[in-house]
């Protein structure tokens, strides 16, 4: 059983926070939400945005919200802020890179042939590493369909996860909790094998790893939709969903900062 967000503890470091369904609500960023970033960065919490869409979203995010880091594309690129710029962290080797995209490109044509229906993301123009098929976002297809589609895509030697939108696929041997732990190690100063006083919140089923792997894990209230699903679960849940849901964790942490 998951506990409420008020029994959430202290010391919090930094927040590493999922966006789709998480930060936005009704796929938008709020103001109110908006705010909330604005006052943990006031109080010199970092935030730390990870999630599965394109560079091209994260470096527009990186410079449009009090982000200290964006990681996008599930890890395949992250965005650090250094002053008043921006430098990349790549999660796979970019010489790799055309050879892999060549591959995928081929894959996803298989995956949408094999199911009517799905098609490649709208916003996967703007990826440097991986590729989403879009499952729930321009499209509507049923979960064992998104879901054969990654097991497809995992038989062929890729990472393939399931967000609340798109089956985001890629090279293997990098992910959103890779990314996390190399953020905490070369941009806040810890130890990725020390994850304590670090919280980590999200809603779907491609936010596991980091359920499994933050010690404080939340998951807004949208995420008991994916509860039976989920290999990890979030050790809280908040009572709100998306946004809502985050304003309600930013509060609590505002509560302990004192």
């Amino acid at each position: 059983m998951s506990l409420s967000v008020a029994e959430l503890g202290g010391p919090v470091r930094a927040l590493f926070s999922d966006l789709d369904g998480t930060l936005t609500t009704d796929g938008r960023i709020e103001a109110e939400t908006y705010g909330a970033l604005e006052e943990l960065d006031a109080l010199g919490i970092p935030v730390i945005i990870v999630t599965g869409r394109p560079a091209g979203w994260g470096q527009a995010l990186a410079q449009l919200t009090a982000a200290s880091a964006v990681v996008t594309e599930n890890g395949g690129v992250t965005f650090v802020r250094e002053g008043n710029g921006w430098s990349r962290l790549y999660g796979v080797p970019a010489a790799s890179l055309p050879e892999w995209r060549r591959k995928m490109r081929a894959a996803a044509v298989d995956a949408m042939t094999d199911i009517g229906g799905a098609r490649l993301s709208s916003d996967s123009k703007y990826r440097e590493v991986d590729l989403a098929i879009d499952w729930n976002e321009e499209c509507s297809l049923a979960p064992q369909d998104a879901e054969h589609i990654v097991s497809m895509l995992r038989e062929r030697g890729f990472t393939a996860v399931r967000s609340s939108v798109h089956v985001n696929f890629g090279p293997p041997k990098f992910d959103k909790f890779s990314a996390c732990k190399e953020v905490v190690e070369m941009v806040l100063g810890g130890s990725a094998s020390e994850l304590g006083d670090y919280v980590y919140v999200g809603d779907a089923l491609n936010d596991a790893p980091m359920f499994g792997g933050f010690e404080k894990s939340v998951g807004v209230g949208n995420v008991r939709q994916w509860w039976d699903q989920l290999p990890a679960k979030p050790k809280f849940v908040t009572e709100s969903d998306e946004g809502h849901g985050f304003r309600e964790l930013v509060a609590r942490i505002k509560q302990l900062a004192g």
